[in-house]
């Protein structure tokens, strides 16, 4: 009888230490209760519209509510500057694009990737080198040969000086060893609308705005400025494949308030690349015009990095001055 007194004592003191331990151990409850993810930009705009099927497959897997919330401004620096801000309990994450990166160029007061934990790599958006189909360059080798024996003569349409049309411009003239008359456009349907009618020879709008015309038959790809091949392009050449080692273009992901749980983290990137190899959530991102890229943490933090290396030679090197698209 005392032997049994004895272990029920132990069992009474040590219980509050065991049910700690199951408490701190249990992020594998996570989560518990509603999360919210903040898109830093527009209902119906790109990334709200590949970010909702992501948080509905995210909550039929952890059984949770994922609430979206759009907090827009400041062409999405608002809503990254209150990603910032939120408690970094994993309760509240948000979205994040290379405009979060290029906004120091733009306003006085921006967010910095330095102050979030980067959670996950969902899309890429790249950049292309398109002329009309009526064209004579049937590959990227004979349009750049026809650049470098005509300096400055072929018309290139972008989205303005300083936005991401002619920063893709700029990139890709400097890489390959050309010089582009560039033309600006209000935006990017105007510059392909410019293209198709015959006023200028090429553009580096990104993917999504050119595909269908791609597609038609009316526009020709000569190529695509992405790390791999597009799956619904499987013919057109990235540039990297031609000796142009750049990776050019816009990019979504996912981040998370500064000093969250790692183990938060793991948790919500994992989910999400679980989520991204779903061939229906492949199949609605390529119809919406995207390239499913996922990358996880540490892959993410190369791609961001990189972005940051990009930007900062183009105003360093090329003298790029950045205007808000």
């Amino acid at each position: 009888m005392k032997k049994v007194l004895f272990v029920m004592i132990i069992l009474v003191l040590a219980f509050p230490i065991f049910a700690n331990g199951v408490e701190e151990a249990g992020e594998s409850t996570y989560p518990a209760r509603d999360v919210k993810v903040i898109i830093p930009w527009s209902v119906g705009g790109m990334t709200d519209v590949l970010t909702r099927p992501i948080t509905s497959w995210l909550e039929d897997y952890f059984g949770t509510n994922f609430v979206v919330q759009n907090k827009t401004g400041g062409s999405g620096v608002v809503g990254s500057l209150f990603i910032e801000k939120s408690d970094n309990d994993g309760y509240t994450f948000g979205t994040t694009s290379m405009s979060t990166v290029s906004a120091k160029y733009v306003t006085p007061i921006y967010p910095d990737i330095n102050n979030v934990e980067l959670i996950s790599q969902v899309i890429t958006i790249p950049a292309t080198v398109t002329v009309n189909a009526d064209s004579p360059w049937q590959t990227i080798e004979e349009y750049i040969a026809y650049a470098k024996e005509n300096p400055g003569v072929l018309r290139n349409s972008d989205s303005g000086a300083g936005a991401s049309a002619y920063i893709y411009a700029k990139f890709f003239a400097a890489s390959a060893g050309i010089v582009l008359n560039n033309i600006p456009y209000a935006g990017y349907a105007e510059g392909v609308t410019a293209l198709l009618g015959g006023h200028v020879e090429s553009t580096n709008i990104p993917l999504p705005d050119v595909a269908q015309h791609v597609e038609a038959g009316t526009l020709r790809m000569l190529a695509i400025a992405s790390a791999e091949r597009h799956p619904d392009f499987p013919d057109v050449p990235t540039l990297r494949e031609k000796g142009i080692d750049i990776v050019l273009g816009n990019y979504s992901g996912f981040v998370a308030p500064k000093g969250t749980d790692p183990a938060i983290i793991k948790i919500l990137d994992d989910a999400i690349g679980e989520c991204m190899a779903d061939p229906a959530i492949q199949s609605f991102l390529l119809n919406a015009g995207f390239q499913p890229t996922y990358s996880n943490s540490a892959d993410f933090a190369k791609v961001v990095r990189g972005a940051e290396a990009q930007l900062e030679y183009l105003v360093n090197e090329l003298g790029v001055e950045f205007i808000d698209d």
